[in-house]
């Protein structure tokens, strides 16, 4: 197996941002290269982490902050109108309500890796994205289809390592937070099938595996820094800020006017990382809450529920019925799971 040198990644990445590029050659080129499974080379990895668990935490809570920022803008153009296709078309509800709750799920990342790490905000904290970001959305998507590539890359990166370092419960987290990112990359993909920036019968959901573009999770910096992402560090012209406050109710939660609060009760668990159902417990050393307790109808009702899960809730409220029954029985009560 080679090894991948960041150059090698970028490469797959997105274009210089001197260089200019039209739209058809920037999606032809993040398609054909940044989402071509075949053209993606192997990374060997190491027996030990080069990284140590704050530095792994300190490059995941940067990348969120860098995500919020990207997705933060680009709600805001996209509600006011001026993020458009080639033919002027901008982003119908449902598009825009995948943007509004993938930013709300990249800010609980944020917040997650900042508790960890003891830092709000990480530096760099402004970033630069190439022009037209945020008024072509050929050119939106395809900085997002790369920003989301090198986000599970390196998170792939972190289940390995956490795991090395002996963190197994950390490499969930990882990987809880890896499968999110890779939803938010399917979506880029649907809104560029239905803007017709891209052949319907290339699906969005095209990886059977994802790729790992870097051997180690402190790569990743290198990659978006040379890609021209964070300018220098610290001097881009997009600031993060926080957009979303889970303490918060109602409408307060939606810090900026973005519209969150009216797909945040639909993003589930933002109380932290799912504990493992088996046991039903906290997550130990990385923190958060334990499985929410939800009533069948709430689970029923987001619609977002897997069936896994909800197989396993009935599961689990079968046993509890089981285990009344005897009791039950001699106060000659019905214990049926009518509500499921």
């Amino acid at each position: 197996m080679t090894d991948v040198s960041k150059q090698t990644t970028l490469d797959i990445a997105l274009p210089s941002f001197e260089t200019p590029h039209s739209r058809r050659s920037l999606i032809a080129g993040v398609i054909a290269a940044g989402l071509g499974a075949g053209l993606l080379p192997a990374v060997a990895q190491a027996d030990t982490s080069p990284d140590d668990v704050n530095t792994i935490f300190t490059v995941a809570q940067t990348a969120e902050q860098l995500a919020v920022t990207f997705y933060s803008n680009g709600v805001a153009s996209a509600q006011a109108g001026t993020l458009k296709d080639a033919h002027g078309n901008g982003l119908d509800e449902a598009e825009l309500d995948y943007l509004r709750a993938a930013l709300i799920e990249e800010q609980l990342h944020q917040l997650f890796f900042a508790a960890q790490t003891h830092v709000a905000v990480q530096t760099p904290n402004r970033f630069s994205f190439p022009a037209n970001t945020f008024t072509d959305l050929a050119t939106f998507i395809g900085v997002q289809q790369t920003l989301e590539g090198v986000f599970d890359s390196a998170f792939i990166a972190a289940v390995y390592e956490l795991t090395l370092l002996g963190h197994p419960e950390l490499a969930r987290i990882a990987c809880q937070v890896a499968m999110i990112e890779s939803e938010h990359r399917v979506l880029g993909r649907d809104i560029l099938i239905s803007h017709g920036l891209q052949a319907a019968t290339d699906p969005a959901d095209n990886w059977t595996y994802a790729p790992q573009l870097l051997d180690s999770v402190g790569a990743a910096p290198g990659v978006v820094a040379a890609a021209g992402f964070f300018n220098a560090q610290n001097t881009g012209a997009y600031a993060y800020t926080q957009v979303y406050d889970p303490s918060k109710a109602g409408k307060d939660r939606d810090l900026l006017g973005l519209g969150l609060d009216l797909v945040a009760d639909h993003v589930l668990y933002q109380a932290g990382p799912v504990a493992p159902m088996a046991t039903g417990g906290g997550m130990g050393t990385g923190g958060g809450a334990a499985t929410p307790e939800l009533s069948s109808g709430e689970l029923l009702t987001t619609g977002l529920v897997p069936l896994a899960g909800l197989l396993w809730y009935r599961a689990r409220r079968g046993r509890r019925v089981q285990e009344s029954r005897p009791a039950s029985h001699e106060m000659g009560t019905d214990t049926t799971d009518k509500d499921v």
